[in-house]
């Protein structure tokens, strides 16, 4: 009988990173009796793409077509254990969610769903929307839009009542994202444990993973996105921000992360809280700690986290520099694999 994990993100938790593992070390999980069952590092982003039937992004995608049923059908063709990931399966409707789980009978299947905390969670994802060129919005009306919305896309207790519907409480997996700083081997060690497999022969990898920006360079690159806009289909817009403008940035400037306005406090602090209890509650297995979802005291920016002229001037020049042919790039790997 086959046994399939599906990893369904949200975004914005680590998935690059762990996608990345699974790829680069894919033969020590066949060695070990689990299937990678797609045929390169792109596929699940196809097919993730097919079963939602292209919901979820703002341009044709011929190359979905057929991708998941190529994948599944490997999948519970395989006489053991599969593992299925892509971040963007957490922003499935209910309706997805039964197309999927109906999919992938006989199958016993499991679901893992990342949990990170809201305050770090909402820089994270406003920087790669810039990054997405999805939506052009500043930061101040991203989290107004965020409070408006109750942050759904970042909400591991949504995704676990959805799939809830389908699967007992025994066969889904929370993950808790460990805050920044600390040992970032503990996401995959949690992860792993959930499939059962051993990494300690796993190649290091994750050179892939998205890169964190700044405050200065993620709003250079909203404005960006405004002029280029007038004269550039989102595609282009999207190939020019990842393989021209993101590599010649140097690392982000801790001095410069990206906090939240101490005003949001009140609403990020009382939806963590209903977001740790319904987790608690459901029943399901959590790998971690939920008090990984508690917001750090430093998460917060009491200066209204203005963005000078000056600054973005600066490192619009730094980067005209930088792309100097004698120059040689900083180097962010990219991959266009959607939200991750």
């Amino acid at each position: 009988m086959s046994e399939v994990y599906l990893h369904v993100g949200p975004v914005k938790t680590g998935s690059t990173y762990l996608q990345d593992l699974l790829w680069a070390n894919r033969q020590s999980l066949a060695q070990q009796g689990v299937l990678n069952p797609c045929e390169h590092d792109n596929e699940m982003w196809f097919a993730t793409n097919d079963i939602q039937d292209g919901a979820f992004i703002h341009f044709d995608m011929p190359e979905a077509e057929g991708a998941w049923g190529r994948v599944r059908d490997r999948a519970l063709a395989f006489d053991g254990s599969s593992i299925l990931s892509h971040e963007v399966l957490g922003l499935s409707t209910d309706e997805h969610v039964s197309k999927i789980a109906a999919s992938l009978h006989p199958a016993t299947l499991h679901v893992i769903v990342m949990a990170r905390g809201l305050a770090a969670i909402l820089p994270s994802l406003w920087q790669e929307k810039v990054k997405m060129v999805d939506p052009d919005v500043g930061w101040p009306e991203f989290v107004e839009e965020q409070h408006r919305t109750g942050a759904p896309w970042t909400d591991a207790s949504r995704i676990v009542s959805r799939w809830l519907k389908h699967l007992p409480a025994s066969r889904i997996h929370v993950v808790t994202v460990p805050p920044r700083g600390g040992d970032r081997s503990l996401l995959l060690r949690r992860f792993t444990e959930v499939i059962g497999v051993d990494i300690m022969d796993w190649e290091a990898g994750g050179d892939a993973a998205n890169e964190s920006l700044d405050a200065v360079q993620s709003e250079l690159i909203r404005r960006l996105n405004q002029v280029t806009s007038e004269f550039l289909d989102i595609r282009a817009q999207r190939r020019l921000v990842n393989r021209a403008v993101l590599p010649l940035m140097n690392p982000a400037d801790p001095g410069r992360r990206r906090r939240l306005p101490v005003t949001a406090r009140h609403w990020v602090d009382a939806e963590t809280t209903r977001r740790i209890d319904q987790l608690r509650e459901s029943g399901v297995v959590i790998h971690g700690t939920l008090d990984d979802l508690e917001a750090p005291e430093d998460a917060w920016d009491s200066s209204g986290g203005t963005v000078t002229e000056t600054d973005l001037l600066h490192e619009a020049l730094r980067l005209l520099a930088a792309s100097h042919p004698d120059r040689a790039p900083q180097g962010r790997p990219q991959r266009g694999r959607g939200l991750a």
